[in-house]
């Protein structure tokens, strides 16, 4: 077993559903043509055979054995779906795009519409894309299942297409024989058979299915994507046992509930987190960590890394230098199964057994090894220390301006609220839940300072730099109590029980104005406990206790 394997094993599990466009599905397998006697042509065959090949590509047939497909992929657990877009072209695209929302996997015919040079299937592919993108991307696989060889041609002409759509942003790129963007797209090309099973390189009906789920497979190309698909196939396989669990019967103690709370729409949101915890419990039952999380699985995908088995480079920086030192992919899982603690102190001449290099640079320090290992994973310093502001973000932050959602619910001011002004700087909000959303709209804000450490205390999105995302790093100052405010927001509107955090299209910002019209702009939320402990922390530093004692005997 490797780590493709890995790969296939979770995308098999999340993927259920899969729908293919073709304008000539047949109910019957497609026999390849009958082979003849060879023999020595004459000058009228010579001249058929060249009448033949003269007929234009999008005017040949390319049939879909379509009940050999549906059988495949229902052998493989997915659910799929032909659609034969003839007398129906007009709205075909928008249908399809539609249902593409909902569907893992999308396959379309290249030639439609009676030989239309692929227009119809370009047109789908760019409603497909609009449509991920009013979500905020996703990861979408769609394959072009044709008859026409000329792959080459096919992919740039739907990457110009795409590339010129003005309401598609994200820049479509061709890399051999795939198209990519930024926004989670994979798109590939595959040759028809047509019934010729010894046709290099072409793929039948019935190992489509398969085939497709290989490349979907390679959109999750990472051990925590692998987690990300097994956990959310979990939920939707325990989806139907968490809904039994919500009878009727329920309503009555959440009316209850609701009625003797004083702001009622704070039920709205206990109401998510009630089910959310349910579905976390199946999850933790279906044991997706150790499938995907366990020291074999960490092996699996450090094998599949350029640098195995022996160029995993730590990378650090040591009076002014930039040092390499190089170790065994054995070194690395050894690190990772029993931490840092053995690993030998550099006046060693091993590590851990292996004889280094005299010419190499000398053996890091416990410390050097634990401030940047992930530099083993990375080709500079650069790229770890934004990978690592990356992970931050994730783990720590509940919601962000990165979020395309917000545009339809936007986010609430409150407990754990990251905002920033050009004339104040970064502001971190510790106001009391339950004050959020009652009475006057005064909020409590601690200063934030930027830090260029590598251990900052939280990490908020805050534009971009070039095509990246500008992850800030930020700090809460000592005794950040003493340099605390209050800003106002202007009174709550009981109709929506919190301050609102507008969208501003022109700008591109989620923004909110106070009282006196200063416009701060809204970066992230922090996860609830997160906050918590920043806010505990403070009310720590602010309730010691002070007096005088006898030196001498006074504990430090």
């Amino acid at each position: 077993m490797n780590f493709a394997d890995d790969q296939y094993n979770a995308a098999s599990s999340f993927a259920y559903t899969m729908i293919v466009v073709d304008d000539e599905p047949v109910a019957d397998p497609i026999e390849a043509a009958p082979t003849v006697d060879v023999k020595t042509p004459s000058r009228r065959d010579v001249v058929a055979a060249k009448k033949v090949d003269e007929k234009p590509e999008a005017q040949r047939s390319h049939p879909l054995d379509a009940k050999g497909l549906i059988k495949s992929a229902l052998d493989l657990g997915l659910i799929c779906s032909v659609v034969n877009p003839s007398g129906d072209e007009g709205s075909v695209a928008k249908s399809v795009a539609k249902a593409s929302l909902r569907a893992d996997i999308v396959s379309l015919d290249w030639h439609m519409d009676h030989g239309d040079d692929g227009e119809l299937a370009s047109e789908i592919i760019q409603e497909i894309l609009r449509g991920d993108e009013a979500i905020g991307g996703r990861l979408r696989l769609i394959a072009i299942y044709t008859g026409n060889k000329d792959h080459g041609a096919i992919l740039e002409k739907i990457a110009e297409r795409l590339n010129a759509a003005e309401e598609i942003t994200g820049n479509v790129t061709k890399t051999g024989d795939v198209l990519t963007n930024s926004s989670g797209l994979r798109l590939i090309w595959r040759e028809k058979s047509m019934g010729n099973e010894k046709l290099t390189g072409a793929v039948s009906e019935t190992q489509l299915p398969k085939e497709l789920l290989k490349a979907f497979s390679e959109l999750s190309n990472g051990l925590l994507s692998n987690v990300a698909l097994a956990t959310i196939s979990s939920m939707r396989d325990t989806t139907h046992h968490v809904l039994s669990k919500f009878s009727s019967e329920l309503d009555g103690p959440f009316f209850h509930h609701r009625a003797l709370l004083k702001n009622s729409s704070d039920s709205m949101d206990y109401a998510v987190s009630v089910v959310m915890s349910a579905l976390k419990s199946e999850v933790d039952k279906s044991k997706v960590t150790s499938k995907y999380t366990t020291v074999d699985a960490i092996k699996r995908r450090l094998s599949q890394m350029p640098q195995c088995p022996e160029n995993f480079t730590l990378r650090y920086s040591k009076k002014d230098q930039e040092k390499e030192f190089k170790l065994h992919v054995d070194d690395v899982i050894s690190i990772m199964e029993r931490g840092f603690s053995a690993w030998p102190e550099p006046d060693k001449k091993a590590a851990l057994g292996r004889q280094q290099d005299p010419q190499a640079s000398p053996m890091p320090s416990k410390a050097e090894f634990s401030k940047n290992f992930s530099t083993l994973f990375c080709d500079t310093i650069e790229t770890a220390s934004f990978s690592m502001r990356q992970f931050s973000f994730l783990t720590n932050s509940q919601s962000s301006e990165l979020s395309m959602v917000h545009r339809k619910a936007p986010p609430k001011l409150g407990l754990g609220s990251v905002i920033f002004s050009d004339a104040g700087g970064y502001f971190l909000c510790l106001q009391a839940t339950c004050d959020t959303v009652r009475g006057a709209g005064l909020f409590f804000f601690v200063p934030l300072e930027i830090v260029d450490s590598d251990t900052p205390d939280i990490v908020v999105p805050h534009g971009k730099n070039g095509t990246l995302i500008n992850y800030v790093g930020l700090s809460v100052p000592p005794k950040c109590y003493t340099k605390s405010q209050s800003l106002d927001f202007g009174v709550i509107n009981d109709a929506i029980g919190h301050i609102p955090i507008c969208y501003d299209e022109q700008r591109e910002i989620y923004h909110v104005p106070d009282a006196n019209n200063t416009d701060y702009r809204w970066l992230a939320n922090l996860k609830y406990k997160r906050a918590l402990r920043i806010a505990q922390n403070m009310s720590q530093e602010i309730s010691r206790i002070g007096f005088d004692e006898f030196e001498p005997f006074r504990k430090g």
